[in-house]
């Protein structure tokens, strides 16, 4: 069976069974039990009745467990109940906004509204091993921009009580002060279950970027060992943010960022290439030859080297007009080597005051006429953060409106190396929109299709034009889609192929199928009958049916940009998901003839809603069997 069809039958999704059929999970995906499983498969013989036993798995491990009370780690005040954050599954959904949207129908890319924690833990289905990157810019911890709850569960309710959605008396929701903003138990906490489940989300061969300043640098790196490992440790970039000043300062003048990288697995990384800059060409591919149609300009590199280290091979006599020239120490390459670029032109021997210098041409082009790359330095400079806020105020007109974003060019030199034509590239701290920014001018510049998704939590601005900085976040980039388009219309060659210039907005919500809740029906035997009621009843009234498409969408572990067209089966209207994997029908009721003529369509999954049933078990126990006898996988909600 394939598995996208083998997922929505497996035991282990969260779901009410009812004979042979069974509810569609409405909880995010279980991370605890997919690592528990994938634990099984290498060590079953330290499971007792579904649990690990400790002495048992001590066994198994032998010499590799580590003993005794003292051992390297990192450890703070509230680390369990992060872990806890992890375990604890979503019931929310993300609720579409076409009027909010730019290509709402076409586009490949996100913008999410809503707390990213509970976002991320819903993405997890749908978005597993997909991202190639994910750059995020997190609060610094400064002291003034730290706003989350004390106890760090960020969940639906939090969420619905912070952006105004309900009453949010007794639910402290503030900014830190200063001294509280400088505790770092309360940062590691944020930041631990966002950058795990972030992790999930990236390819094998997948880099995530994270900005930081000097007050958390120290934990995040830490941080980042425990989660990705210290072996995938790529680089700590730092990034000269301003000219100087300064002159107020007590110490030191603070001129600095960094951006920290690590890969999931950084044996899957290639060598990292950037092209050459533009300007760099200019100053030092100075020399033409009759090479110059295919390999471009050149440069001289001295072919002679101070290196001590011994290599007999690479100390040799090069034989010029009858003369032998000798290293002071050795030559860079080979003899044959050294032969091969004298007989083909491409050494340069210069005499000046009786010193004899070897150079070889470097061209730009290699023989097969590809630019030559460069490799990223680890310091970057001339990229300040003036130019995020003119960024901001060319944009928006007010650099005001969004303190300090980082500049789009800063992004880019980060996204260059790693982020190719097709990749996705994930922002949970979106702010104002930059990395999206970027993304669109990459695109536009290299024809490239790379996507992104954004989430940002609509924090109060107190501005009546952007009362959150989500409504910065998607003005911001319809601006930007607004500004590129009218270049292209501008342009006298331009070839008219259509870019995906377009976002789909999505909105952190509560499910729109009432949840079963166990604990309840346990309490009472009146909300027992409640409970059950809602197994006939579970759509909630004002939910509409775009609403219950994309959380089935997302509950189906499909992306929420997948294409989506409109079928009629046996005169009932059924949405088709991308390509036909997913079909979905909504109707109040459902036929025999409705349901044979979705089997015909050959999808991998079908969802309806149970209460189209109306009680008709034989319907609903036929379009089981008949379902699994075409390995389709059937579910209702």
């Amino acid at each position: 069976m394939d598995t996208l069809a083998a997922k929505v039958l497996n035991p282990r999704e969260e779901g009410i069974y009812m004979g042979d059929d069974v509810r569609m999970g409405l909880k995010s995906k279980d991370i605890m039990a997919e690592r528990l499983e994938q634990f099984w498969a290498l060590f079953p013989e330290v499971f007792t009745e579904g649990k690990v036993d400790c002495a048992k798995l001590k066994e198994a491990l032998g010499d590799d467990v580590a003993s005794g009370p003292e051992r390297y780690g990192l450890s703070w005040a509230g680390k369990s109940e992060a872990i806890k954050n992890i375990q604890t599954a979503s019931v929310g959904t993300l609720l579409p906004a076409p009027g909010q949207s730019v290509d709402f129908d076409t586009t490949g890319n996100l913008i999410i509204e809503g707390d990213n924690l509970e976002v991320l833990k819903l993405l997890q289905k749908s978005y597993h091993g997909k991202v190639k990157m994910v750059y995020i810019d997190p609060p610094y911890n400064t002291g003034n921009e730290f706003i989350y709850p004390d106890n760090f569960r960020e969940g639906l309710d939090d969420y619905l009580k912070y952006s105004g959605q309900v009453d949010g008396d007794g639910v402290k929701l503030t900014t830190n002060t200063e001294t509280d903003g400088r505790f770092h138990s309360k940062w590691l906490s944020m930041m631990y279950p966002r950058l795990f489940l972030s992790r999930n989300l990236l390819r094998d061969d997948g880099v995530i970027f994270v900005s930081i300043d000097d007050h958390e640098v120290h934990n995040l790196r830490a941080l980042m060992n425990e989660i990705f490992g210290e072996e995938n440790f790529v680089a700590s970039v730092v990034w000269k943010k301003k000219y100087g000043g300064g002159a107020k300062t007590k110490y030191y003048v603070d001129l600095h960022e960094y951006v920290v990288c690590y890969a999931k697995n950084i044996a899957t990384i290639d060598n990292i290439e950037i092209p050459y800059d533009e300007g760099l060409v200019a100053k030092y591919y100075k020399f033409r030859d009759e090479k110059y149609e295919l390999r471009g300009p050149y440069r001289l590199q001295p072919l002679a080297t101070n290196s001590n280290d011994e290599r007999p091979n690479l100390r040799y006599p090069i034989v010029h007009n009858g003369e032998e020239i000798w290293p002071e120490m050795q030559w860079q390459w080979s003899k044959d080597r050294t032969e091969l670029a004298q007989k083909n032109n491409e050494l340069v021997i210069v005499t000046s005051k009786g010193k004899t210098s070897v150079n070889f041409k470097q061209y730009l082009k290699d023989e097969n006429g590809e630019v030559r790359t460069n490799k990223p330095f680890s310091i970057i400079e001339g990229i300040y953060t003036q130019h995020g806020t003119s960024e901001i105020s060319d944009i928006l007109g007010n650099g005001k409106i969004f303190p300090f974003p980082k500049p789009t060019k800063l992004i880019k030199e980060i996204l260059c190396p790693f982020l190719k034509s097709d990749d996705i590239i994930l922002d949970f701290f979106a702010g104002s929109g930059s990395t999206a920014h970027a993304v669109l001018e990459m695109n536009s510049e290299d024809g490239g299709n790379r996507k992104f998704i954004l989430v940002q939590l609509p924090e109060p601005t107190e501005r009546e034009d952007y009362p959150t900085i989500a409504e910065i976040t998607k003005e911001r980039v319809r601006r930007v889609i607004k500004k590129l388009n009218e270049a292209d219309d501008a342009k006298l060659d331009f070839d008219g192929k259509k870019q995906d210039r377009g976002f789909k907005v999505v909105k952190l919500s509560s499910s729109n199928f009432k949840v079963w809740d166990g604990t309840k029906a346990a309490e009472k035997s009146e909300e027992l009958a409640v409970q059950l009621q809602m197994l006939v009843d579970n759509v909630k009234h004002d939910r509409k049916p775009l609403d219950m498409l994309y959380e089935i969408i997302l509950k189906a572990g499909l992306p929420l940009t997948a294409p989506v067209a409109k079928v009629t089966a046996a005169g009932s209207e059924v949405y088709m998901v991308d390509g036909g994997k997913l079909l979905v029908c909504l109707e109040e009721s459902i036929s025999q003839d409705t349901l044979r003529e979705m089997i015909g369509l050959k999808p991998l999954q079908v969802v309806c809603l149970d209460a189209a049933f109306h009680g008709n078990d034989m319907l609903k126990t036929n379009a089981v069997l008949e379902m699994k006898s075409h390995s389709i996988g059937f579910r209702t909600v």
